[in-house]
């Protein structure tokens, strides 16, 4: 009798092992899946962000050598960690964006001068509000003098 009780002590103490090995394996894999996923998220919309500031850059600098009254329409697709958009000193374009470490920059800089419609510039920076709010949108660029490129979201 005395035996029958260590057997079945035996095999419940192998299966709990077997749970706690399972458990052992389990949650660490699923806490390193969560963190390269989140990851990787992250390393998207950084993708997302350059391409669409530099498609924008490249615009300007196609439209600025194109001559005073030449335009073009871009459909750009923002994503959603997007603070805030701006021009700095107008040669810089900037995008605050926010992470899982915190709000970042991305610059962009621009070899010809850009703005964008003077009411919403103060001193030299010129905010691009539009650009803040995720979704597909279309920025008008246009060389309105010889001078300088604007930028403006229809």
């Amino acid at each position: 009798m005395e035996k029958s009780y260590l057997v079945k002590s035996q095999s419940s103490l192998e299966y709990l092992l077997v749970v706690a090995l399972t458990f052992a394996i389990i949650v660490p894999t699923t806490y390193l899946f969560y963190n390269y996923s989140k990851e990787s998220s992250q390393e998207i919309i950084d993708a997302q962000i350059t391409k669409l500031g530099t498609s924008i850059i490249d615009a300007a600098k196609t439209i600025f050598y194109s001559g005073q009254g030449s335009k073009t329409t871009l459909e750009i697709n923002i994503p959603e960690n997007v603070e805030s958009a701006q021009i700095i000193d107008g040669r810089e374009l900037v995008f605050n964006i926010t992470t899982s470490f915190g709000t970042s920059e991305i610059v962009f800089f621009s070899s010809v001068n850009i703005t964008t419609i003077s009411s919403n510039c103060i001193v030299n920076t010129c905010k691009l509000p539009e650009l803040a709010s995720s979704g597909l949108k279309k920025v008008k660029i246009e060389a309105v003098s010889k001078d300088f490129v604007r930028i403006e979201v229809i």
